[in-house]
């Protein structure tokens, strides 16, 4: 069976990462106009919090991911630099981590509006089933 080399399965991740903020920024207008007269009509704060979250243009959205993409990048920089010290794995499985709880968001955010959030699929076939990956990977050769 051909196995990724370690390295470039912790850059891989990157570009996993940024199909599923394609996903977000391609959806989130669409969404916003669809869902904005079901949620306008919640007196639910959580739902409102959550709409006000989304309700923005791909432009604004995508400027929002910059940020995401250049603090994953440096990230991933120093751990593929610093592979086998303790601080860039505490680091590096701080962000999977934190990428895992993201994604349980979509989910939860889902479950309470009753409906599709931006990134939903994505978060769940792609980006999660990914990260158990490389945790299992970088646990697998000692690295956290």
């Amino acid at each position: 069976m051909l196995q990724l080399e370690l390295y470039n399965a912790i850059w891989l991740f990157v570009i996993i990462f940024m199909l599923h903020d394609f996903e977000e920024i391609i959806a989130v207008e669409k969404w916003a106009k669809r869902t904005e007269s079901m949620i306008r009509n919640d007196d639910k704060w959580i739902n409102n919090r959550i709409w006000n979250f989304w309700n923005v243009n791909s432009h604004s959205f995508a400027k929002r991911d910059v940020f995401i993409f250049l603090t994953m990048s440096i990230i991933t920089f120093v751990k593929v630099q610093y592979l086998e010290s303790t601080w860039s794995s505490m680091l590096f499985l701080s962000f999977l981590v934190f990428v895992l709880l993201h994604n349980l968001a979509h989910v939860l955010q889902t479950l309470l509006l009753k409906t599709y959030t931006p990134g939903l699929y994505t978060a769940i076939f792609l980006v999660t089933p990914y990260t158990i990956y490389l945790i299992y990977r970088l646990k697998s050769a000692s690295l956290i």
